[in-house]
Formats: structure tokens, C-alpha cells, sequence
């Protein structure tokens, strides 16, 4: 650690001293650091390192204080000065990678094409591969079948759906190097000789005046997989990894972790100080380290110091990787780097809880028994009403009638076991009547008797219109004759996508927008193109950035283009 760190007055923050040292030896532990308690904004940094962590010049908000109820992971980041003593070796590369996802593969075989002698390193036993599509422009699939979307509005779109509040730069960068990624991508799949192809798929244009773009190619499993679920990360990501093991440039090395980055007198990032289970190494003298550790969704502590509450306080957390814990974050963070604003970014779904897959009902009500908002439209606004909705407590719900079981029963969604252990577990409420429904979700009857009017009110006739959320009622149907039913629906999380902001080399910018020379990141761990909710309109765009600002920043860390 050098002097310059500690001029930028990271280590003097509150809290911030010690935090890592705790979590070295109990993995995943956060330290509890106390302060002299004057004031109820000291009391509350004392308690949440990480709500200092930009340094002494830190504004508070005052918001609510919530709970993210997550399992936390293993923290690799480490905030001390580490003595040479506790430092067994020291090692030499071109490239250091820190995190095996698909950023980090990427990255690691993109450098290695190009001569390059990589090492990457991951703290879990595997990268993280929850994603089933990736985003692109002018892929050779899209060319394919004639599907290449036009480049300006293909960056308008993303920009817009930012509200403009992301380097532009950055979201050119991501459209002019996407497809070329994805090819590369599909020449490390066929490398590993998985037989896993990627195809561009033909996006219907989406109602209600939501922009939609041609970008995502899902991939296509041979029969062999036996593969039944949507999300198709996992056998991708397989693949992928088994292309960089090949590798006879690359060093891929599992359990181990990021500590903490290197920098020579200028500031320049050289390297990173590495821990697996013998301990303490160096990894030094690269051309560039490319921090592709992914989001924060189970570092709690970070989830309440820089998401916005009502993201998360009635969310469930959907990620199934328990390794994004920030760590990349506050590398760069300790080595002088800017990032996102607060609050940051979720990637945020509305989703039924448990007893259906799709949504699977007439309408949805908020635990007053009102309807409040278009259920047709994508997830990220769902999610947003949702969580709007149940700010101050209490659940949404779908409702539907026997009718609608029935058909569920006849599609093999629901059996009589199913049904039955959903009644047991409270995913499911059953009426006889409206009144009887509204009593049993603690709802006052005559509001939900009123809601299930005015939405039958909206078949009568030869027209249907939904005058209040103007949802398309093609497919839609009345509420028919009881036994009544109400499935609750809640938001989920499935990442932070804000994170430690870049240019368009994926190169990471201090706090004057200046180039920390040799400091990379892409994927979560990286910021400058998402703001507010993760646009899940504009499909696969988050795994198609992640890959390829893990290319671009191979390329340019190794080339220099």
C-alpha cells in the first residue's frame, strides 16, 4: 500500500481500518468497528464501513434504514497494510484477472490470443453463470439471418433507458465491440469443442411505447446436455472455462482470492496480492489487472450502504452465487478509483413466489386489494411497482378463479400435491367468495369486490380496453365463479450492475476522470452504463457488456487498443 493511497484518506474513513483483517481469517465476516457515538450519522457509519468507503468528503442521505436479509459471502478484499513477512512469493504475468466469470474468460483467452501470459484468479470453486442470453451488435449470427439492428439506435436506446446519465463513450464502445465478442465467444465455445452454438433471435416490438433492440442471442445446447432450464449460463460458462484451462498461456487458479491491488510510486497498478490456502502471494509486474469480481448482492452491509432501501427491503435476492461481494469495488475504491453514484443500479424482476412460474393470474392487487399496475409489462417495471407498493409492508397479489386452476391443472403447472402445499406454505389463499379472498389476505372486501368489478367491466361489450393501465386484453379473461384464488408476487434482485466507472477502454477513472493507469474492470465490478433500474427491455445487454469490456480490456491492456 503506498503513501498516495493513504493521502486520499481512504484508510482514515471511519469503520474502514481493520474491516478486511476480520475477514480474513473468518471469511465473510464484517467487523463491527466502534466509534465515540455523537450523533445518530456517526453511530451509523461506526456500524457500516462501507458507507464511508468514498472517503472523508461523504455526503450522507437520510434515508430508512432496511435489512437486505442475504447470506453473506466470503469477503477477499482486505483494507490493511499486509507486512512482507506474511508474503510467501512473488509471482510475474502479463495479465492478472480477478474474477472467473464470463468477463474474466473472456478476458483472460482474448490476452492469451495475443501472446500474452495470464494469471486469473477466483475466490470461489467456479465463475458465476447465472444468465441464459448475451447482448450484441453486427454479430456474424445476426448477419446470419439478417438482424443486424442499426449501431446509433442500438446506442440511443441504452442511453435513454440510462436517462442519459452514463458516458456515452462507454456505450459505443459496448455496441462497436459486441459482435466481435460474441463471435470470439462462439470460437472459444467451439474450441472446447462443446458443440454449444449461438444464435440471433428476432425481438416482436414491445407494446406500450417500450423501446425494444435486436441484440440477443441465446445459445443453442446439443442434445446431449438434456439441459431443461432457460437460464443457460451454466453449461456455457463450463465451456468456456474448459477453453481457458486448455490454454497453455493461461493460469486459471480457483479458491483464490483478490486481496488487495499493487501500485508502483506513480500510481500506476502493477499487480495484486493474492490469497488461497497457503496463504499470501504477490502477483506483479502486468501490464494491466482487470478487476472482473462482480456485484455486492452478498455483502449486506454494502447492499444497505449504496442501493436505494425500497430496492431491496421486500426483495428477495435471486442471485444463487454467494462470491459477489464487492470485492473489486473496493480494490479500486483503495487505489483512488471513482464509481457510480449512489444510489446505485439493480438488476430487479417482478416475480410470482413459489407456486407458479409465469404470472398465471386475471390481475394483481397491492395489499389494500387495489390493482396498480399494467401486468404485461417488462420486469423491471413490474418489479418498481411492486416495490412501490409495498413500501410500508405488506404483500402484492396475484388473483385469479377456478377456472384459471383449472386450466393450470390441465397444462401439468399445478396438481392436487402442489396446490396442497402451497395452501400449507401460504403461497396460495383460497376463497370461497371475493369477500371470503379479501378476509383471508387481510384486505377490506368491498375494495377488493370493487377491483374484481371494474376489471370485468373491462370484457363487456365487443371491446376491451383497460382504461386505467391500458394493458392488452387480448389473452386476458374475466373473473368467472369461485373457489378464488391469490398468489403472492414480490421482486427480486438478481445483481447490482453499477460499479467502478470506466472509459471506453474499460480502462478505471480516479476521481478527476483521469486513467489509473494499468486498473481495468468489466462486467458488475464496472459502472458508466446503466442508471436507475437494469433495463430488462433491452435484452442480454447486461451479459453482453461483461463480456465484452473483458475483450476490450485484454486488448487494450496487452496491444493497447
Amino acid at each position: 500500500m503506498n503513501a498516495e493511497v493513504s493521502r486520499r484518506g481512504f484508510l482514515k474513513s471511519a469503520g474502514l481500518a481493520g474491516l478486511a483483517a476480520a475477514s480474513v481469517g473468518a471469511f465473510g465476516s464484517l467487523p463491527q468497528a466502534h466509534a465515540d457515538e455523537t450523533t445518530s450519522a456517526q453511530a451509523e457509519t461506526a456500524e457500516n464501513s462501507y458507507i464511508a468507503a468514498l472517503g472523508e468528503n461523504t455526503q450522507l442521505l437520510p434515508v430508512d434504514k432496511k435489512i437486505w436479509d442475504a447470506e453473506r459471502g466470503p469477503i477477499g478484499f482486505e483494507d490493511r497494510e499486509i507486512p512482507a513477512e506474511e508474503i510467501s512469493r512473488t509471482e510475474e504475468c502479463d495479465l492478472v484477472v480477478i474474477g472467473g466469470g464470463i468477463s474474466g474468460v473472456v478476458a483472460a483467452k482474448k490476452a492469451a490470443r495475443e501472446g500474452a501470459r495470464v494469471i486469473v484468479i477466483e475466490k470461489m470453486t467456479k465463475g458465476r453463470s447465472a444468465w441464459e442470453s448475451i447482448g450484441g451488435y453486427n454479430s456474424k449470427a445476426q448477419q446470419e439471418i439478417d438482424n443486424v439492428p442499426d449501431p446509433a439506435e442500438y446506442a440511443e436506446i441504452i442511453l435513454r433507458a440510462a436517462y442519459n446519465r452514463v458516458p456515452a463513450e462507454v456505450t459505443w464502445a459496448f455496441v462497436n465491440k459486441s459482435g466481435e465478442t460474441i463471435d470470439f465467444v462462439q470460437e472459444m465455445l467451439d474450441e472446447a469443442n462443446s458443440g454449444i452454438k449461438i444464435y440471433s433471435t428476432k425481438q416482436d416490438p414491445y407494446p406500450y411505447a417500450i423501446d425494444m433492440i435486436q441484440g440477443e442471442h441465446k445459445f443453442e445446447l446439443p442434445e446431449e446436455y438434456h439441459w431443461t432450464s432457460w437460464m443457460f449460463g451454466p453449461p456455457v460458462m463450463h465451456a468456456l472455462t474448459e477453453a481457458v484451462k486448455a490454454d497453455p498461456n493461461i493460469d486459471i487458479r480457483f479458491l483464490t482470492s483478490g486481496v488487495q491491488l499493487i501500485q508502483d510510486e506513480s500510481g500506476r497498478v502493477t499487480g495484486v496480492i493474492a490469497k488461497d490456502s497457503e496463504g499470501y502471494y504477490r502477483i506483479d509486474g502486468a501490464k494491466g489487472v482487470l478487476l472482473a469480481t462482480g456485484s455486492y448482492t452478498a455483502n449486506p452491509e454494502m447492499m444497505q450502504a449504496w442501493v436505494r432501501p425500497e430496492d431491496y427491503a421486500t426483495s428477495g435476492n435471486a442471485d444463487p452465487s454467494i462470491g459477489v461481494t464487492g470485492d473489486g469495488h473496493m480494490m479500486g475504491l483503495m487505489a483512488g478509483a471513482q464509481m457510480d453514484p449512489i444510489p446505485h443500479t439493480v438488476m430487479n424482476f417482478g416475480v410470482p413466489m413459489g407456486f407458479f412460474t409465469a404470472w398465471g393470474c386475471s390481475f394483481t392487487v397491492n395489499p389494500s386489494g387495489k390493482r396498480f399496475m399494467n401486468e404485461s409489462l417488462p420486469m423491471n417495471y413490474t418489479s418498481n411497482a411492486i416495490n412501490t407498493e409495498t413500501r410500508a409492508g405488506g404483500r402484492c397479489w396475484c388473483i385469479f378463479d377456478q377456472a384459471m386452476m383449472d386450466a393450470h391443472k390441465a397444462d401439468g403447472s399445478a396438481t392436487d400435491e402442489t396446490i396442497a402445499a402451497a395452501l400449507e406454505n401460504e403461497t396460495l389463499v383460497e376463497g370461497e367468495t371475493i369477500a371470503d379472498l379479501a378476509a383471508a389476505l387481510g384486505m377490506d372486501s368491498a375494495i377488493l369486490e370493487q377491483t374484481v368489478e371494474t376489471w370485468n367491466s373491462y370484457f363487456e361489450g365487443d371491446s376491451r380496453v383497460d382504461s386505467e393501465f391500458r394493458r392488452d386484453l387480448t389473452t386476458a379473461v374475466p373473473m368467472g365463479d369461485g373457489p378464488y384464488y391469490a398468489s403472492p408476487i414480490r421482486s427480486m434482485v438478481y445483481a447490482v450492475v453499477s460499479g467502478l466507472t470506466i472509459n471506453g477502454n474499460a480502462q478505471v477513472l480516479d476521481k478527476e476522470n483521469k486513467v489509473i493507469d494499468g486498473l481495468y474492470a468489466a462486467g458488475n465490478a464496472a459502472g458508466s452504463m446503466f442508471a436507475g433500474t437494469y433495463p430488462r427491455h433491452l435484452p442480454a445487454t447486461s451479459v453482453g457488456r461483461a463480456a465484452t469490456f473483458g475483450y476490450i480490456a485484454a486488448a487494450h491492456a496487452v496491444k493497447g487498443e
